[in-house]
């Protein structure tokens, strides 16, 4: 109901005060509501007026200067990070500047734009994510030693009907591993040429060398680890179309996710067989993902969320630059370690296949 509506039933309602027999109290509440409704009425009509008039006195920059700004916004950035590549190369190397210490520093602090971590996690990501192990692993960062119980049996639940006897209480047996960390190296040596070079170009090296071959040695540790746990179902079956299955069977409810783990060689042995013999099975990974490691000796079947692995110094990998070992070979030695521990935690999360 508009204005106009309300001043019209207003007027009729004056004439039906007039005419006998008129429901006085009834006109009465509907004079009440329409008084309010017409003072709801004016209070928007004012509200709209006063936000007209903010409207209108507001300076309202161009979408070219809007725009103008956030590009020198960008450029700022980037020229800030290759700043700080530039200082980050040059303090690997042993060789940075106060001022370029000092802007490290700065960088590292909660108001910095651009972080030095987040230089180095573009690289570190780049290849912890590449691998398909290492990336399904569950990750944790538990300073020092610490322990991760399991079940190793435990009565199971039953149906128990009303106002009969009890059920006989659970036995539980547990067990604990320990996670004990080790340090994964790697050292490479690097002659002047390589020292020459300059920001990104240096750390593009460093980064891409160090960050994949320890993610490599990370990888195996998975797999060595899955292999000689005695939390892994041990299967004997010949390594062929029917291995990936002989190892499922053999896990536990809580594998919910399997994957199979086995080589490039034996991969292509089982594919190869089944076009030579017309095997009728269509998939003998019974549509299991297949990741690939070339130190698996057999087959590995399983859920990778069963295995932990603690960084109790984080993710980041540590570099140690000694120029002087090697100085009379005009050569630099670089060490790039990460401290972890890697361990299945679920009883049975894993089958290791084996042909003996």
């Amino acid at each position: 109901m508009q204005m106009d509506d309300i001043q019209t039933r207003m007027s009729e309602i004056e004439k039906e005060i007039e005419t006998d027999g008129a429901d006085l109290e009834a006109l009465n509440a509907e004079v009440d509501q329409l008084n309010a409704r017409a003072a709801e009425i004016e209070a928007r009509a004012n509200s709209e007026k006063e936000l007209r008039a903010k409207v209108a006195g507001l300076n309202v920059k161009p979408v070219e200067e809007i725009e103008e700004k956030e590009e020198r916004k960008e450029n700022m950035e980037i020229e800030k990070r290759a700043q700080l590549e530039d200082a980050l190369a040059e303090y690997l190397k042993g060789r940075a500047t106060p001022e370029q210490r000092a802007m490290l520093l700065s960088t590292n602090a909660t108001n910095g734009t651009v972080k030095v971590s987040d230089i180095v996690d573009d690289y570190i990501w780049t290849d912890w994510d590449k691998s398909s192990i290492l990336s399904r692993v569950r990750k944790v960062y538990v300073q020092g030693n610490y322990s991760v119980g399991y079940e190793v049996s435990a009565t199971g639940a039953v149906e128990h009907t009303e106002g009969a006897n009890a059920p006989t209480e659970e036995s539980l047996t547990l067990a604990y591993v320990e996670f004990v960390a080790k340090y994964f190296k790697k050292w490479i040596r690097v002659s002047d040429t390589v020292l020459a070079l300059k920001g990104r170009a240096f750390l593009d090296y460093l980064f891409d060398e160090f960050g994949h071959q320890l993610a490599v040695a990370l990888e195996n540790a998975v797999v060595a680890e899955i292999e000689a746990s005695t939390l892994s179902a041990k299967v004997t079956n010949p390594i062929d179309n029917t291995a990936a299955m002989a190892g499922f069977a053999a896990l536990s409810d809580e594998a919910t996710n399997p994957v199979v783990i086995i080589s490039k060689t034996n991969y292509a042995a089982i594919m190869n067989a089944r076009a030579t013999t017309g095997a009728k099975i269509e998939d003998p990974f019974n549509g299991m993902e297949v990741l690939f490691n070339n130190t698996v000796t057999g087959m590995l079947v399983g859920d990778l969320d069963g295995v932990v692995a603690n960084f109790p110094e984080g993710e980041d990998f540590k570099f140690i630059v000694d120029e002087n070992s090697l100085a009379e070979q005009d050569l630099v030695k670089i060490v790039g370690k990460i401290l972890a521990a890697i361990h299945l935690v679920r009883p049975n999360g894993f089958a290791v296949v084996t042909a003996e």
